[in-house]
């Protein structure tokens, strides 16, 4: 009964990311993503709500990118 499941962001303004967001510009890495800008904590709030809650007790062994479009765009 344990559902495994990976939540794959993209580029959010975090500790680890800062220094090459503001590097190549954020501005610039927002225009290529399709929905125009990088993510915030708010971006992440609802797919791990679906899949820590009983909406989500039937999902298990799937991934979900949360980046704006952009895997769509390069095609992974």
């Amino acid at each position: 009964n344990i559902n495994v499941n990976a939540i794959c962001p993209g580029f959010f303004m975090t500790k680890m990311a800062a220094g090459l967001i503001k590097s190549l510009g954020e501005e610039k890495m927002a225009s290529h993503a399709p929905l125009g800008r990088l993510g915030d904590e708010e971006d992440l709030k609802g797919i791990t709500l679906l899949y820590a809650s009983d909406a989500g007790k039937h999902i298990t062994g799937q991934w979900l990118a949360v980046d704006g479009g952009v895997s769509v765009v390069l095609g992974a």
